[in-house]
């Protein structure tokens, strides 16, 4: 008995302490994204020049915190600590702290874009994108991390309802985020395969980024169905 407490209370440490890690890997992917960048500003211009880059910071932080609180709320309604749960987990920070980059230079390239296009100048410390090549190559990072950080999620929810007791309802809640996660996949793939396949004269760069607005429709059907099937259930 003293050694099955001794190995569960070990495993629960033990999980406490890549609970933690997840949360502080996150974190320093958002301290990377730091409106400042590497740098403290130490006059007015460069607190200027920082503060031009609020928006693509704001879109950039929104989209980690999805993913983090996506883990979150798994790790808090269907905790497994067995060594598929925590690779998945593992591996959803790996990506997670790749998708950073893309995930900046994506947001940046946009409002840049917005404001060349409305103010007619550059914003200060935009990435320098010199062709539709580039755009396609940016995209197609993005969309590869995404989809990796979205397989992820699914894995540990079609994880959990394999391997987890679960009530109805939980197992209801389980299933809507397993389709939306595999959802998320195929947008992200949707837009990778756009990306791959618009010519390099194309007027049409934005249609990879636009196709990631398919993501509303799919969330909103997966709540309409997980609405119905706790209704049939009640």
């Amino acid at each position: 008995m003293s050694e099955q407490h001794d190995a569960a209370h070990n495993g629960r440490v033990e999980a406490h302490r890549l609970d933690g890690f997840i949360d502080a890997a996150f974190a320093f992917a958002v301290s990377v994204l730091a409106i400042a960048g590497a740098e403290v500003p130490h006059n007015l211009h460069d607190l200027l020049q920082a503060l031009d880059r609020i928006p693509a910071f704001a879109c950039s932080f929104a989209t980690l915190m999805i993913f983090w609180h996506r883990h979150v709320r798994w790790r808090d309604r269907f905790r497994l600590h067995d060594t598929t749960s925590m690779m998945l987990s593992l591996m959803l920070v790996f990506f997670a702290l790749i998708f950073v980059y893309p995930l900046n230079m994506l947001f940046q390239a946009m409002f840049s874009a917005f404001y060349a296009a409305f103010a007619h100048q550059q914003l200060s410390g935009a990435p320098t994108i010199n062709s539709v090549h580039e755009v396609k190559a940016l995209y197609i990072c993005y969309g590869l991390a995404y989809a990796c950080m979205a397989a992820c999620l699914a894995g540990l929810y079609r994880h959990s309802l394999r391997k987890a007791h679960m009530s109805h309802a939980e197992r209801i809640e389980a299933r809507q985020s397993f389709y939306t996660q595999t959802g998320s996949i195929y947008v992200a793939l949707l837009s990778l395969f756009a990306a791959l396949v618009i010519p390099e004269t194309s007027a049409w760069t934005a249609l990879p980024g636009c196709l990631y607005i398919l993501l509303s429709p799919m969330y909103w059907i997966a709540g309409r169905w997980a609405k119905r099937a706790r209704a049939s259930a009640a």
